[in-house]
C-alpha cells in the first residue's frame, strides 16, 4: 500500500471512528451519500482562469448540534482544474483530484427547511495534470502542494425528511504550488518563489440522509 491509499484509508477510517463514537453519545447523527457538479478555475497572482465542469462525490454525515444549529461533513472525491484560453488556437488546461473532507456549520434562520452554511475544506491532491492544445510547450507540474485548505460556505434548503440541495463556495487559501528555485528565461538569474495559484470551485449538491 503506497502512502496515497494510506492517507486516503487513515481519513475514511477516522471519518468512521467520530460518526460511531458520536452516535452512541447522540442519537441524532445521520449518514447519507452526496455529489454533484464542480464549477471550477484557479486565481493566479494575474488573473482568474476560465470554469471547468468537474464533479465531487462520497458520502455525507449530519447532526443536530443544539436548536436550529447543525453540523455536516462529508468525506468526497473531488476533481477540480481549471481552463486559459492562451490566444485563438492555443487553450491550457489543469485537472487536479483530491480527496476532500469538507465541515459546515448549518443555520436554519426560521426553524425551517431553508438553511445558511459556512465552514471549511481539507483535501489531499492524489492526481494532477495539465495540457497545452496545439502546442508543445512543455508543462510542469512537480511543485505542487499535496494539501488544500480554504473556506466555504453557501445555502441549502431540506428536501422533505432525508434529501438536501446546497449551493457552495470554496475559496483556497493555501497555495497550490511550493516555493522553489526559477531561471529567469530573460536575465538567467536564479530566485526561489512561486506562482500564486489558488481554488475557486462553485458546487451544486444533492444529498441523500438515510
Amino acid at each position: 500500500m503506497n502512502k496515497i491509499q494510506q492517507v486516503i484509508c487513515l481519513m475514511i477510517v477516522l471519518n468512521l471512528s467520530c460518526v460511531k463514537t458520536t452516535c452512541y453519545g447522540q442519537h441524532n447523527i445521520r449518514i447519507g451519500i452526496t455529489g454533484g457538479p464542480n464549477a471550477a478555475q484557479i486565481k493566479t497572482s494575474t488573473n482568474l482562469t476560465n470554469l471547468i465542469w468537474k464533479y465531487n462525490a462520497g458520502i455525507a454525515f449530519t447532526g443536530t448540534v443544539i436548536g436550529n444549529l447543525s453540523l455536516a461533513a462529508e468525506l468526497v472525491y473531488s476533481r477540480q482544474g481549471s481552463r486559459l484560453a492562451l490566444n485563438q488556437n492555443q487553450t491550457y488546461t489543469t485537472h487536479f483530484d483530491y480527496i476532500a473532507l469538507p465541515v459546515l456549520a448549518r443555520f436554519k434562520p426560521n426553524g425551517k427547511q431553508l438553511f445558511i452554511q459556512i465552514g471549511g475544506k481539507l483535501g489531499y491532491l492524489i492526481n494532477s495534470s495539465d495540457k497545452y492544445t496545439n502546442s508543445n510547450s512543455p508543462s510542469d507540474l512537480s511543485n505542487l502542494r499535496k494539501w488544500d485548505a480554504g473556506a466555504m460556505g453557501g445555502v441549502g434548503t431540506w428536501l422533505g425528511k432525508h434529501a438536501v440541495i446546497d449551493a457552495r463556495y470554496y475559496y483556497g487559501m493555501a497555495g497550490l504550488i511550493k516555493k522553489h528555485a526559477i531561471v529567469d528565461p530573460i536575465t538567467g538569474q536564479t530566485f526561489f518563489g512561486a506562482d500564486k495559484w489558488n481554488h475557486r470551485v462553485w458546487s451544486v449538491n444533492l444529498t441523500y440522509y438515510f
